[in-house]
């Protein structure tokens, strides 16, 4: 393993640590919750959801968090201003203190999150995602006037996804459909608590370049780094024709082989698919997390038991390398300390 030479920003979010040297400080997990067709979603447009589910559904994390010493930020996805206000009052009635990410597709849901909790008080909390290549002038104006002063800061060049292009758009600017670079904005819009987004683009569209990104920006800015990187198994076509046809038919009037793995536990036909789009979801992060990203956005909150383990296993190796280079685990709360 490896460490930074340039000196490396740890932001605090209520006590929650991101950022630093790979070792020092546990990976952050981002639960994403109330995405698109999210069964605890009664109605997207109000926010009425499932309470009881959605509490049980957090309340597992922060018991993985208790167990292996990993945090989770909350994800909050919606698609209008008022479901952004209910799921915010939702969250905040039921936890006091933990960061949650504001994430929409539509800039006046998020310009609204912005507005609404500037006024009831929680801005400190909230983290803006993000501050991208397509961000509208209303949208800065939103995120200036409001209090937030965290952001996800995506490093995302349509037109480049080499490193070299994705610096462009997160340092130099005139790219991606802005004049001023994406760091350049979230300045301007008073985020003091950036993180950098690597952008985590589909398998031979520059899935390359968005792990390499991730040493570019520990390297050259210094600043917590992370993003979604289970966004390349999502989009890998091939993996997903292949667990509904090719798979099923590689198997079919096998019984014996499928007996024999079912009593491994495979369980069955189903667990089979499940395994195989499991393993590159997992090892996608476990390679973000070994190139040093602090922040792992991991999508679907209910995936959060897999994460969590791998992501335990990953700081337990970077706090014993980070210790073989003079570096020294600085977190009271880390899978070292806790799971060895």
């Amino acid at each position: 393993m490896f460490k930074f030479e340039k000196e490396q920003a740890v932001w605090d979010f209520n006590g929650i640590k991101i950022g630093g040297q790979p070792g020092e400080y546990p990976r952050v997990l981002g639960a994403s919750i109330f995405y698109n067709k999210h069964e605890v979603v009664l109605d997207d447009h109000t926010g009425k959801i499932d309470k009881a589910k959605a509490e049980a559904l957090w309340n597992r994390t922060q018991e993985l968090y208790d167990q292996t010493g990993n945090p989770f930020f909350i994800q909050i996805i919606a698609e209008h201003g008022e479901a952004f206000e209910s799921y915010f009052d939702w969250f905040c009635s039921i936890d006091d203190k933990t960061p949650f990410l504001m994430d929409s597709s539509a800039p006046d849901a998020l310009a609204h999150a912005c507005e609404y909790v500037t006024e009831v008080g929680i801005a400190d909390r909230a983290i803006y995602n993000s501050i991208n290549g397509s961000i509208t002038p209303e949208s800065i104006e939103a995120l200036k006037k409001s209090d937030v002063n965290a952001a996800i800061v995506l490093a995302f060049n349509p037109g480049d996804p080499s490193v070299a292009g994705r610096e462009k758009v997160l340092a130099e600017g005139g790219v991606a459909g802005q004049e001023k670079s994406m760091l350049a904005i979230a300045e301007e819009c008073g985020i003091t608590r950036p993180i950098l987004d690597t952008a985590a683009t589909p398998l031979g569209l520059g899935s390359g370049g968005s792990f390499r990104e991730i040493l570019a920006c520990k390297a050259i800015h210094g600043m917590p780094t992370g993003g979604a990187y289970h966004n390349m198994t999502v989009s890998w076509t091939w993996l997903k024709r292949w667990r509904k046809s090719v798979l099923a038919s590689q198997y079919e009037g096998k019984d014996l082989l499928l007996e024999q793995m079912s009593h491994h536990h495979f369980g069955g036909m189903e667990g089979i698919r499940q395994t195989a789009w499991a393993s590159p979801d997992i090892g996608c992060n476990i390679m973000a997390m070994t190139l040093g990203a602090d922040l792992i956005m991991f999508g679907p909150i209910e995936n959060m038991e897999g994460t969590a383990t791998a992501a335990a296993f990953s700081d337990i190796v970077l706090a014993e390398a980070l210790k073989e280079l003079g570096g020294e685990v600085k977190a009271e709360k880390h899978p070292i300390k806790m799971l060895v």
